[in-house]
């Protein structure tokens, strides 16, 4: 197969021994290595830049910011860390980097009184573990969880938990994995229930309560200590209390999947209940979709290769069906597996677009499934695909929320199909107007569920919701007759809820607040922006011109932009790196007609752009590195250093 990404490159933690974090309470692996634990850097080990430079493969080549890689410092004391193209990183550098920055002062870095942590072991020390609720309110706090979480991630089944949940003497009839399992399902239902309404109620508590259990949990050699390990995955993904890596958590269940062999389609002939099987297929499923969310989000090649599993859908029966248990009234709304079915499917066409648009060596190996001739023509199927995904989304009464978190998926995959990568890095210009729709549609949706409160302010939001704005920015850059075409009060009220959603995640993850600073400051410049260009003449636009790179005259032969000896410069046309010394304007591009210096590269023409970038006031608050940490310092945890 097409290599998915670069190499990842992973470093070392520290742990700060003066806080008290959950994952505190958890032992070093034991015998039966959980191996959730961190690794401590060495005191002499050297302290990075806390801006490196970004990595740029072949930097003249017309397509090389599709393929930026970044190399994020999170910490003062780690490594870098690898952020890929599908994460939306060069998306971010070009809004941030219009205009070239001769000096590195001018990014002046910030104090160490500004980078302090805050001190949660005093909020922390007010908390601590909580026992079992009463049966009633237990039965809410899972009901919660089953309705918001499990049907997205079907990882337990609810009959036999609700009875798990309903027996005396937990520990000693169902041992540390049904005391970890009750425990987990109750932190993550009440953090549901604390965000729809804003009630304080505190799920790290129970989450404390859970991990006292987790060193004696067999996480490798059973499919419920999966479940578990999946469970304080997801609760992590919600809370920003949780320090432990997301990306290292799931590797593991990876590695559990392949040792217990759910990727393969082990069924009732083989001696197992349908129960069992069932099971097996469904947690199967969750691996891989959590994979491919979060490989996609930081731009990473999937772990979990299509190749190697049986790709086999669970199979249609609601959970109160599944074992011939008696329904009760009024519980589980009919169709919830179909949600969780049809989330699987997109979870599939998601694999396509990382074997497809990210990989990043087009020289397909002869052992790997066929290459792709007609890229563009792959697109429009993948579109075509997708628009019949969000054709066939269940309806059923009483799951709105589930309803809209499908149409927020379609539309951020639809976005990631059309914006540029490394298989298209020259979009056409209604590529760019379908993929601003789709990042407009996508906050829209955010903004309901928040005004709705169903907002679950999970990782994935301020992710979304960063990636949608910039997104949108970049797409009204390059294809300025979008804004013409959008009435302004619209585009600032799209604008505006995307910033008051950033906010309110503000309240849960700290990265939050400052991506929402920085992307204000981009959005008031874009609005000026637009306003000067409104209040001008109409002129040709450039960007109408622009076609995708892969969509080459008959007349001239294709141009590889793999090609190593591609400078992107030729004769009568200013050069990428050229442009950046030497920019020109809009309007000098247009006034000798529409050939003249009419750039190739689509980001050639927008890193030109002086006008734009004049207006970004490029300083403390405004840097790719504060952008991206933001988005990634809560998802991959750093530990201060007091040594």
């Amino acid at each position: 197969m097409d290599a998915d990404g670069d190499d990842t490159f992973v470093a070392e933690t520290t742990v700060d021994d003066g806080s008290v974090q959950p994952e505190d309470h958890m032992s070093a692996p034991d015998s039966n290595g959980s191996g959730l634990h961190q690794s401590v850097a060495p005191e002499n080990a050297p302290i990075p830049q806390t801006r490196p430079d970004a990595r740029v493969i072949d930097p003249s080549a017309s397509n090389a910011l599709s393929h930026e890689i970044g190399m994020v410092s999170l910490g003062s004391n780690q490594d870098p860390k690898y952020i890929g193209p599908s994460s939306g990183y060069f998306l971010a550098r070009l809004m941030l980097n219009s205009t070239r920055q001769e000096d590195q002062a001018a990014w002046p870095s910030r104090t160490p009184a500004q980078n302090s942590p805050f001190p949660t072991a005093l909020v922390e020390a007010m908390q601590g573990p909580l026992p079992l609720p009463g049966k009633e309110q237990a039965r809410q706090l899972a009901e919660m969880y089953f309705d918001v979480i499990n049907v997205q991630y079907p990882i337990l089944h609810q009959p036999t938990f609700m009875m798990l949940l309903y027996e005396n003497g937990l520990e000693a009839e169902h041992g540390p994995t049904g005391a970890f399992q009750v425990f987990m399902v109750l932190a993550l239902g009440a953090t549901v229930l604390s965000r729809r309404t804003r009630a304080r109620l505190s799920g790290e508590s129970y989450c404390l309560s859970a991990l006292q259990y987790f060193d004696r949990i067999n996480v490798e050699n059973s499919i419920r200590g999966l479940q578990c390990l999946l469970l304080l995955t997801i609760f992590t993904m919600h809370s920003a209390c949780m320090r432990l890596d997301v990306w290292y958590l799931n590797y593991q269940c990876i590695a559990a999947v392949l040792d217990l062999g759910l990727q393969r389609d082990i069924n009732t002939n083989a001696g197992i209940s349908l129960l069992e099987q069932e099971m097996r297929t469904r947690i199967f499923w969750v691996v891989l979709t959590l994979d491919r969310m979060i490989a996609t989000m930081m731009g990473r090649p999937i772990g979990l290769r299509d190749e190697a599993c049986d790709l086999r859908l669970p199979q249609n029966i609601d959970d109160f069906a599944l074992h011939n248990f008696a329904q009760p009234a009024g519980s589980a709304p009919i169709g919830r597996m179909a949600f969780s079915i049809h989330l699987f499917r997109l979870a599939k066409l998601n694999s396509e677009f990382k074997y497809v648009a990210n990989s990043i060596v087009r020289d397909t190996p002869r052992y790997a499934y066929p290459a792709v001739i007609d890229i563009n023509e792959w697109q429009n199927g993948m579109l075509q695909q997708l628009d019949e995904w969000h054709s066939t989304i269940p309806q059923h009464p009483g799951v709105e929320y589930v309803q809209i978190v499908c149409r927020i998926r379609y539309h951020g995959l639809r976005m990631l199909l059309l914006r540029p990568s490394p298989a298209i890095p020259n979009p056409s210009s209604d590529s760019l107007r379908k993929c601003f729709d789709a990042a407009c549609q996508g906050v829209r949706l955010l903004d309901q569920l928040y005004k709705q409160n169903m907002l679950m302010h999970a990782w994935n939001t301020p992710h979304s919701i960063v990636l949608s704005i910039i997104t949108m920015l970049y797409c009204i850059k390059m294809v300025p007759e979008i804004a013409r075409q959008t009435a302004l009060d619209s585009l600032m009220s799209d604008f505006s809820a995307g910033l008051g959603v950033l906010a309110a995640t503000g309240e849960h993850w700290s990265g939050a607040k400052r991506c929402r600073d920085i992307l204000d400051d981009m959005i008031r410049a874009t609005v000026r922006w637009i306003k000067d260009m409104l209040s001008q003449p109409a002129t040709l636009d450039v960007p109408q011109h622009r076609r995708s790179s892969r969509l080459e005259s008959t007349q001239a032969p294709p141009l590889n932009p793999y090609d190593p000896n591609l400078n992107g410069a030729s004769a009568g046309r200013i050069g990428f790196s050229e442009s950046l010394s030497h920019p020109i304007t809009m309007a000098s591009m247009t006034s000798n007609g529409p050939e003249a210096f009419l750039p190739q590269d689509p980001f050639e023409s927008f890193l030109s752009n002086t006008a734009f970038g004049d207006q970004l006031q490029m300083g403390e608050g405004s840097n790719l590195d504060s952008i991206m940490r933001g988005l990634f310092d809560d998802f991959i945890p750093t530990y201060p250093s007091f040594s």
